[in-house]
């Protein structure tokens, strides 16, 4: 896929959904119509829901918006299961996309220190590395997703680690959409706050590994 038009599709993406939103504030119908057609709907609402998950993903419209959609729409339970399955799915489709469909495209655009970093990555900690990259907030989706595209990482522990590891911060904003405001930003933030706990500790741990490789070599 050519860099100009996928440009271009991610903005036709983008433009169809702040005008469908527009549509939906000035003339859609209100919150509880919504939740009736939902309930009403049954697996239909469900697939519909996953689906524009996907596509808004690939618009790049904000997943916390997303989820505490799948709150509103749906309640905590079903909200959380269908919202984790809306970025596992998003997730795979980019994985794919890098993959099979504009990786050289994508890899002249993300830098090859990343590249670098996440090939290293892929091996017996495979697993436990996406996991990782995906309870810490401030590591861009899209790059996590793209980036083990280009990599050798398997499609499993890829799919594994992204359900597992974006599993508290979705559950905390379908709780935001339930009405729980008071307890999900902090559970959020919580996670947020393990998440650079524990990737310093890897880091730190990684550093000393290969401190003490270099020193063994040396001598």
């Amino acid at each position: 896929m050519d860099k100009k038009w996928g440009w271009l599709w991610r903005g036709a993406l983008l433009a169809g959904w702040v005008g469908l939103l527009l549509w939906a504030i000035l003339y859609g119908p209100d919150l509880e119509t919504v939740r009736a057609w939902t309930a009403d709907a049954g697996v239909l609402g469900a697939v519909v829901y996953l689906a524009a998950y996907t596509l808004a993903v690939q618009a790049l419209v904000p997943r916390p918006a997303l989820n505490i959609a799948g709150g509103l729409l749906f309640g905590l339970a079903a909200g959380v299961v269908l919202a984790l399955a809306g970025g596992v799915l998003a997730a795979f489709v980019q994985f794919m996309v890098a993959r099979y469909v504009a990786g050289d495209a994508l890899a002249r655009r993300l830098p090859e220190r990343v590249r670098t970093q996440l090939e290293g990555l892929v091996g017996g900690r495979a697993l436990l590395a996406v996991i990782q990259l995906r309870l810490i907030p401030v590591i861009p989706y899209q790059m996590v997703n793209y980036g083990f595209g280009l990599t050798g990482l398997p499609v499993g522990p890829f799919v594994l680690g992204t359900a597992i590891g974006s599993l508290p911060a979705t559950a905390a904003m379908v709780l935001v959409g339930t009405g729980g405001i008071d307890l999900g930003f902090p559970v959020a933030v919580a996670t947020g706050a393990a998440a650079m706990l524990l990737g310093l500790a890897w880091w730190l741990r990684s550093r000393k590994k290969r401190k003490n490789a270099t020193g063994a070599g040396q001598n």
